[in-house]
């Protein structure tokens, strides 16, 4: 995002509906201005979608590459990075009933990495995923993360996209319940060496007691377990029903 300092009268509207905290006064040509740190920006477009501005003096410049990643893992009117061409769409966790992706004895992984006022360098993401790809994680073929990667294999990016961010980047796959521990293993060392944060979304079907298979792999590694559901009611039909 850009602020037309012209235009601005320093009003600091706009700084609260920042979502990283990166809009603060400078001065400019003796007064007060609003300017948003490119460097800290992660091009959510809060700022502007609040209306706040007295004056309209916020914009949302033609982002380039690889500038506009940062629009893709923030903005939610930018919409998900596309997968690699061929790919088949990304399959969520939580429209198992339809998809039929979560088999027996398998977990569906989403690590969510970043949070609004922390953000997510692509450098640390990248960390990541090469941590996670050095216990024979396969990621998702059909995630825009995946697309990123010039490796799979290695969970390795491209140098010039590292220096991206954004406020949320989700990396996906699925593992055999009896791999779980090396992967959480992965992510509990590879975490002290990041500067932001993550979550980790587990998704398997119960067991005939209604026990969660891997709370325990969870827990033995050091995370805390919140067993939450998410339940999606839609119009789609359940594979089951094919079955």
């Amino acid at each position: 995002m850009k602020v037309n300092k012209e235009a601005c009268i320093g009003c600091k509207a706009c700084h609260p509906y920042c979502t990283v905290g990166a809009i603060s006064l400078v001065e400019w040509e003796g007064k007060k201005k609003s300017e948003a740190n490119q460097t800290d920006c992660v091009e959510c477009g809060a700022c502007i979608r609040s209306g706040v501005c007295p004056k309209d003096a916020i914009a949302m410049p033609e982002l380039e590459w690889p500038r506009k990643l940062r629009s893709h893992f923030s903005n939610p009117y930018a919409g998900h990075l596309p997968a690699k061409k061929g790919a088949p769409p990304a399959a969520e966790p939580k429209l198992n009933e339809w998809t039929g992706r979560i088999s027996e004895g398998m977990t569906a992984i989403v690590v969510e990495v970043g949070r609004p006022g922390v953000s997510a360098s692509l450098r640390d993401v990248q960390k990541i995923c090469m941590a996670l790809a050095a216990v024979g994680v396969e990621f998702d073929p059909g995630s825009g993360v995946t697309a990123l990667m010039t490796d799979p294999a290695t969970g390795r990016f491209s140098d010039d996209i590292l220096n991206e961010k954004g406020l949320s980047v989700m990396i996906q796959f699925s593992i055999a319940n009896n791999a779980l521990p090396s992967v959480l293993r992965a992510l509990r060392e590879v975490s002290s060496r990041i500067d932001t944060v993550f979550s980790i979304g587990l998704s398997n079907r119960l067991d005939g007691s209604a026990v969660i298979p891997t709370a325990s792999y969870a827990e033995e590694a050091g995370f805390t377990v919140r067993p939450h559901a998410k339940t999606v009611v839609g119009l789609g039909r359940s594979k089951r029903e094919g079955e």
